[in-house]
């Protein structure tokens, strides 16, 4: 009997109603570790296309700030409307494909792989989404970040000319079952 396996690709950004996910961020920029906590809220879902509320609080010196923005799904792309680094971004074209490249002026973006392992403070994550950023093509410094399957973002680090960042999902608090 011939066995017909169907490839579906990991969920490398859940858009769950409740999903909690909590990072660590440093940067050049300021000398505290702020804590970055999204929230995701408010999942509207159609045919190929998911929209989500994010819902990000942001801790640091013992003061917070919350802000909300969007997060959309397609068939065609991940794209948030703001996140720990606090920009708009494509986070990668579906179907998403190693090699696959593409291009927000000035920086340069490229799927690197679909099967990474990294480390963070929250576990360790097998079969990981990996984008490289070539920052203004390379001529500004680079970044990297990673995606788990079931989880989203993990981890993302930053090294420009002028200045560095660092994102490390501490925290998962999956949704409750209805």
């Amino acid at each position: 009997m011939d066995t017909i396996r169907i490839r579906r690709d990991p969920d490398w950004f859940p858009l769950l109603e409740g999903l909690r996910l909590t990072y660590h961020h440093t940067s050049t920029e300021f000398e505290e570790v702020e804590t970055a906590e999204i929230l995701f809220t408010d999942i509207r879902a159609f045919r190929d296309d998911c929209l989500a509320k994010a819902v990000l609080t942001r801790t640091r010196m013992g003061g917070s700030v919350t802000k909300e923005y969007e997060v959309r799904k397609s068939a065609r792309e991940v794209f948030s409307a703001s996140g720990v680094l606090g920009c708009a971004r494509l986070e990668y074209p579906l179907p998403a494909l190693p090699g696959k490249e593409w291009d927000t002026s000035p920086d340069r973006h490229r799927i690197a792989s679909i099967d990474e392992t990294i480390a963070v403070p929250a576990g360790k994550f097998r079969g990981c989404l990996r984008v490289n950023t070539y920052l203004a093509g390379g001529d500004a410094g680079s970044a990297i970040r990673y995606y788990a399957p079931g989880v989203g973002y993990v981890y993302e680090e930053v090294s420009g000319e002028t200045a560095g960042a660092r994102v490390s999902l501490v925290s998962i608090q999956l949704p409750k079952p209805h």
